[in-house]
């Protein structure tokens, strides 16, 4: 089952290739849920899954990837190391549970899921050896501010090629730094929270409302996560429902117009379905384990 051409790659930092969009599963329980909707996805034409060691449910991920008949090579896997498991040797356990848990053979992205307990060139080291070993393909961050890719920069450490933050029109403007920084290094936003977490409140909001009677027969979400790639950004939406992962996925016969991109960009608000840790003081741990 090929990828469908409307889905065009992104270029990372690495050489590689990664799909500009594919599903999340973060709040999808672990068993027939995610089973299922990673199942279907495939079946739709998704080869991206996004995953990590928090969400409990790498194994029904790798699971569903195998049953789906799509070669491996074919699907691209995102994973992550939680909080708890910053710091060298931690970090190399961490990434063989997840390896085994997802019963894949290789991660494509390994991503640190928060600066928050900080070690970031200590785990960074752990992480540039599981990619010199083969066991991950791709390295990258999530969460991470200015600050902590200045730290890794700084240090001599080659960059992540993704650093996945919450990304949607209401806080575009407060986080212009951290996409510009990341812009001038190469290195791409994969944005979650598109489509305002489901908030009914904020998918009705006046700027919406206005972009989409321009479009007859769009949804919110559609115009929300067209306005995400035509920004630069990959997208992950999360659904466990086979109508809204098509709904989600049928995003190219649409175009928003510089001024209704302009439109949404202007939006201010907060959805307090996320963390921000973003501005998460800087703890490099060890720097003597790398090179």
């Amino acid at each position: 089952m090929a990828r469908p051409k409307m889905f065009p790659n992104m270029q990372l930092l690495d050489g590689r290739r990664m799909p500009s969009f594919g599903l999340g599963v973060y709040r999808s329980p672990p068993g027939a849920e995610t089973y299922n909707a990673v199942k279907w996805a495939l079946e739709l034409g998704y080869r991206l899954v996004d995953t990590a060691a928090l969400y409990n449910n790498e194994e029904s991920v790798g699971e569903a990837i195998r049953d789906s008949g799509v070669p491996r090579e074919d699907v691209w896997v995102t994973t992550k190391l939680w909080d708890s498991d910053h710091g060298y040797e931690a970090a190399m356990s961490a990434c063989q549970k997840s390896l085994k848990k997802l019963g894949l053979g290789y991660i494509d992205l390994y991503l640190i899921h928060s600066p928050n307990t900080g070690k970031l060139v200590e785990t960074w080291d752990a992480f540039v050896k599981l990619q010199g070993q083969g066991l991950v393909k791709s390295i990258g961050v999530s969460n991470f501010g200015v600050q902590h890719l200045e730290a890794l920069k700084a240090s001599g450490r080659p960059l992540p090629v993704v650093n996945q933050i919450e990304m949607h029109p209401l806080i575009y403007q407060e986080r212009k730094p951290v996409i510009e920084y990341c812009e001038a290094n190469g290195i791409q936003i994969t944005a979650y929270g598109s489509i305002f977490g489901g908030d009914t409140k904020q998918l009705q909001r006046r700027e919406v409302l206005q972009v989409q009677a321009a479009h007859p027969g769009a949804s919110a979400a559609q115009l929300l996560l067209r306005w995400a790639l035509q920004k630069g950004f990959q997208i992950i939406p999360k659904s466990v429902h086979q109508e809204r992962l098509q709904e989600n996925m049928n995003l190219f016969d649409l175009e928003l117009s510089a001024v209704e991109m302009e439109t949404l960009s202007k939006m201010k608000g907060q959805l307090g379905q996320y963390w921000n840790p973003l501005k998460s003081k800087v703890d490099l741990g060890r720097t003597d384990l790398g090179h």
